[in-house]
């Protein structure tokens, strides 16, 4: 094998994964969504606070009420 000939195919080779890596970084970097939960701001929380506390709040009356009957 004539060794300009494999310094020629290795250098395209190298800018072929040149090219593909920086595909990959700029990937990346394009904010792409994160998998994973979402995180929430403090209202947020504190409706979904006020919403269960409501909710659980009513689960207790009814089972008042069922062991009461």
């Amino acid at each position: 094998m004539d060794i300009n000939k494999a310094i020629l195919e290795l250098r395209a080779e190298k800018k072929r994964l040149d090219r593909a890596i920086s595909a990959l970084e700029q990937g990346q970097a394009s904010g792409e969504p994160r998998r994973g939960r979402r995180s929430w701001n403090a209202d947020a929380r504190r409706a979904a606070a006020e919403r269960m506390k409501k909710y659980w709040e009513q689960r207790r009356q009814q089972a008042v009420s069922e062991t009461t009957t």
